[in-house]
């Protein structure tokens, strides 16, 4: 491999037609990327912030950017999970984990990056569909996690390297019955539709404290966020063979059969970095505005700061604000996703309210309304709604029996924060 220069070539892929967007090109401590002129002709933005279409060429500090990639292709790189994954498989074709660049990682993706990018050429190997036992694989994904092995089957390569996030997780095909499971990168037989799944522990640890209880308190995140008005996209539980409930939620960017839509987040967008605090909710309203000029996309994003809020998720960092694209190239916010309880980076926020991350309160949020010009009674009625469905969460926890250990944290730091 030459380290000193290496390209490839970003791809859209509707799922109807496949378009060159342009090149991308690392050159020692350089960055660069340029649009193709037929993308260019489109008119299309899909960076619009950092990589304007009305431009041609870009060139960037390699060292300035996550990833060493502007935002556009970096939002296809996985962390987390995903990443370790990748880096196993790299491994185990003789390749050390700090030789492996942005660009190596780009072209194992191939056409299986998440939304509609791809890239080319790609040292993907080829990705057959085959049935996936999900008791089998979540045990392997956990045992790989928690370093008790070293190296991944092939099928938890082929369907675990794309996600992001922390946790153990796999993109998988789900029957219309939701009684069978494939792997779910490449296309789908009929019937089956795109899923993520995120595997439940089989028993807490200081990294999983929650350990088999994960997947139901997202579901029931999910299920209060759906009752506080927010768009979320359709998720359910599947129950493994084992008896662990892990949370399955279907893939906004595989909307139904070959069609892909292009997705961003704020990381991707803003090139703000996801592994530090450095976005507050007021740019991100603003960003909901500037993307969409639409106010019911600002006031959705609003619902969503108040929830974040009021129902301590504190995860909210610049990987998990979404963003999709349609065809024509309009955008929207995506589906809210990674909603659950979480204290945070040293107990604050990632995405301060109004530059307060530990101690935000009800009144950050009205002010944050103000500034968004959001009148007083609308802001009111969504922090209403919101903390109306949160009201009923610790009887859906006893509903699904959550013990108490795990609840009572939760609603402690609920109260709080309303205080």
């Amino acid at each position: 491999m030459n380290r000193d220069f290496q390209e490839i070539q970003v791809i859209f892929d509707s799922g109807r037609r496949r378009e060159e967007v342009g090149l991308l090109a690392v050159s020692g401590s350089t960055t660069l990327f340029e649009y193709a002129p037929s993308w260019q002709g489109k008119g299309i933005e899909l960076a619009p912030f950092h990589l304007p279409v009305s431009r041609r060429s870009f060139r960037f500090d390699s060292a300035k950017l996550v990833g060493s990639v502007p935002g556009l292709c970096a939002d296809s790189l996985p962390d987390g999970w995903g990443m370790l994954i990748m880096d196993r498989i790299f491994m185990g074709r003789g390749v050390r984990r700090h030789n492996i660049s942005a660009l190596d990682r780009l072209a194992y993706l191939g056409d299986h990056a998440m939304g509609a990018l791809c890239y080319h050429p790609s040292s993907d190997d080829d990705r057959c569909i085959e049935a996936v036992d999900l008791g089998a694989t979540a045990q392997e994904a956990y045992r790989l996690y928690e370093g008790k092995i070293e190296e991944a089957s092939g099928l938890l390569a082929r369907i675990g390297g794309s996600p992001g996030g922390a946790r153990p997780k796999a993109l998988i095909g789900i029957s219309a019955d939701g009684a069978s499971f494939v792997s779910g990168q490449a296309l789908l037989p009929a019937g089956f539709s795109h899923w993520l799944v995120k595997f439940s522990g089989p028993k807490a640890s200081h990294l999983r404290p929650l350990g088999p209880y994960e997947g139901i308190l997202e579901y029931l995140y999910l299920q209060a966020a759906r009752e506080a008005g927010i768009q979320v996209p359709e998720f359910r539980l599947i129950t493994d063979d084992h008896g662990l409930r892990h949370i399955a939620v279907r893939r906004f960017d595989r909307p139904a059969g070959e069609e892909r839509l292009h997705v961003a987040t704020a990381f991707g967008l803003l090139h703000a970095d996801y592994q530090l605090p450095s976005l507050d909710y007021q740019e991100l309203l603003r960003v909901a505005w500037s993307l969409t000029r639409d106010i019911s996309q600002v006031r959705e994003q609003f619902r969503r700061a108040a929830f974040n809020l009021l129902a301590v998720n504190r995860d909210d960092h610049a990987k998990n604000h979404g963003y999709l694209m349609a065809p024509d190239g309009s955008w929207r916010l995506s589906p809210a996703y990674d909603l659950t309880f979480s204290e945070g980076p040293g107990g604050e926020h990632w995405t301060s309210f109004l530059g307060e991350g530990r101690h935000p309160t009800s009144s950050a949020l009205r002010e944050l309304a103000e500034l968004s010009s959001i009148p007083a009674r609308e802001a009111e009625a969504i922090i209403a709604q919101v903390a109306e469905a949160l009201e009923r969460f610790p009887a859906l926890c006893r509903e699904w029996k959550v013990p108490l250990r795990h609840v009572r944290p939760i609603m402690e730091r609920m109260r709080e924060v309303r205080i």
